[in-house]
């Protein structure tokens, strides 16, 4: 996996969210990016159109996560663009450690922003700080508190106290002080009169001559010009102050202009420099943990090497440890061998032992059957007779009860349909429903159903003969047919204890007998409470069996 922030994956979704943002007619004006997950690959997790407060909701603390605002500056009204760049206390370290070089990655993404805040709590988002830092970064504190400005007053023109003044005409102000004279005096004669009488006296204020009134009205003048000019020069004074005044007012303002262009760009430098330091330490932190990583792998190898040296170890020491275990249990089974044949040995002798009693008891019942024998044969002609009426009863029922067999093994019923068989009894009427299944009753007509066809047999019965010829032609049975009637006879054997068999039983050693359900295991002795020793169905085997697979009959 790459180490860098993949961008190609959803570039076109990234893509249309950021400039939705952009666009003033758009009204989304925030987006959040996260990681695909186990993934650098950068994917837009929401966008929307509540602002801040509405952002400020979505960021996780497991996540690391790039959020893109637009905002409006409180003191210009115009729109800014704020990144965050989140990292989240619960994000694991192994991430961490990737965060400020992909924080620089992402910001080149986002070419257009004013203000860059690196969030790792929720108080870093508070919508009142980011709007805080947008109305700094303005540089136009003295509006943060949301002052009116105060209008500054109109400059008005500087009033003036000039007048144009004429330049005076000095021969006509001649002209007009000789027409206020009067018409000149009458020449007399040479003689005049000598007047003794006083003269009045003459007034205070003597107009003079023409020449004294020219000087007087020239001086004036002179005065009133320097005066005027006096005026303009200071008017001019005025003008020249207040131009001054606003020449050094846009200079001030451009200095300030200056300055906050100044700072903005020394704070930026200085978040550039800030943002290319954090990549630097982002990139040390990289190559430690992957130095680390190294260090890591290189003693996980070693250990796993030292581990497979000790279980090498363990596993010699076992495999020795196993064939002393081998050689004890060669040892110990070729004792059990050597008690086993001991023990057959001696179950062989019982088993002979047992054969030669049983065959002590078949002498003697041979014997007690010939004594049989020999007091019934007084009873041969009733017997022939009674056999006639036999022949002719068995011939007028076998219309009625059909087919007719003889248990040869009994049988439990396991079904509600099934009947109950028991060893000798008579079973009529059969109706071979089944390959494998018949339908009887039983002779004395108690029980009927469905029993298995290979536990009984058949019986053929003859062609009926007349009473009378059977009468006639029956011979008297010998002794020898006499002895074989009652060896068919069913005789009852000294068996022992005996049990049936509930559950198929399959030998598992050379002492043991085999049987399957419902099979009948006699002359059983109890050698212990869970292994019993009787007599195979075969009536030859002799061995062990468990005693939970049969069920002792009383």
């Amino acid at each position: 996996m790459s180490l860098h922030v993949n961008f190609a994956a959803n570039g076109k979704e990234l893509g249309d969210a950021y400039q939705a943002v952009l666009s003033a007619s758009d009204p989304t004006n925030w987006l959040l990016y996260s990681y695909e997950k186990g993934s650098n690959d950068l994917r837009v997790q929401g966008t929307g159109d509540g602002g801040l407060e509405e952002l400020y909701d979505e960021f996780s603390d497991g996540k690391i996560q790039y959020a893109y605002a637009r905002v409006i500056d409180p003191n210009t009204e115009l729109p800014k663009f704020v990144f965050i760049a989140w990292c989240g206390s619960g994000v694991p370290e192994s991430r961490k450690g990737f965060f400020n070089s992909h924080v620089i990655q992402v910001s080149d993404f986002f070419k257009t922003y004013h203000v860059q805040i690196n969030a790792r709590d929720e108080a870093d988002v508070e919508p009142e700080l980011i709007m805080k830092r947008v109305a700094e970064s303005s540089g136009a504190k003295y509006s943060v508190h949301k002052e009116q400005s105060r209008p500054q007053p109109a400059v008005t023109p500087v009033g003036s106290v000039y007048k144009k003044t004429e330049i005076p005409n000095i021969a006509a102000m001649q002209r007009e002080s000789m027409k206020k004279d009067g018409p000149p005096a009458r020449v007399g004669t040479n003689y005049q009169p000598v007047h003794t009488a006083p003269k009045p006296l003459a007034g205070r204020w003597n107009p003079g001559t023409q020449d004294d009134s020219g000087a007087a009205n020239v001086r004036a003048e002179r005065e009133r010009a320097e005066r005027e000019a006096r005026d303009r020069e200071q008017e001019q004074a005025q003008r020249n102050a207040a131009a001054d005044q606003e020449r050094l007012q846009r200079e001030e303002a451009e200095q300030r202009a200056i300055a906050e262009q100044q700072a903005e760009q020394a704070r930026l430098q200085q978040e550039q420099e800030e943002a290319q330091r954090r990549a630097a330490e982002a990139e040390r932190e990289a190559v430690a943990a992957q130095r680390e990583a190294d260090e890591q792998q290189q003693r996980e190898a070693e250990a796993a090497a030292a581990q497979a040296k000790a279980e090498a170890t363990e596993a010699e020491e076992e495999r020795r440890r196993q064939q002393a275990k081998v050689e004890a249990a060669r040892e110990e089974d070729q004792r059990r061998q050597t008690e086993e044949a001991e023990r057959r040995h001696k179950e062989e002798e019982a088993a002979r032992r047992m054969e030669e009693e049983r065959r002590q008891r078949e002498e003697e019942k041979q014997a007690a059957l010939q004594g049989q024998l020999d007091q019934t044969a007084d009873r041969a002609v009733h017997s022939a007779q009674h056999a006639a009426g036999v022949a002719m009863a068995d011939s007028e029922t076998a219309g009625t009860h059909g087919q007719s067999a003889v248990v040869l093994f009994g049988y439990t019923a396991a079904e509600s349909n099934e009947m109950t068989l028991l060893e000798g009894e008579i079973v009529v009427q059969i109706d071979q429903v089944d390959e494998g299944w018949w339908f009887g009753v039983s002779e004395d007509g108690r029980k009927q159903g469905l029993f298995p066809s290979n536990y009984v047999q058949l019986i053929e019965e003859e062609e009926p003969q007349s009473s009378a010829a059977a009468a006639s032609t029956a011979p008297a049975p010998s002794a020898q047919q006499e002895q074989q009637q009652q060896q068919e006879q069913p005789v009852t054997e000294d068996v022992g204890h005996s049990a049936i068999a509930l559950y198929d039983y399959q030998a598992g050693e050379d002492n043991e007998i085999s049987f399957k359900e419902n099979d009948r295991i006699i002359h059983i002795e109890f050698v212990s409470d869970d292994w019993w020793q009787g007599v195979a169905p075969d009536g030859k085997t002799v061995g062990l069996f468990p005693a939970n697979y049969v069920e002792l009959q009383r």
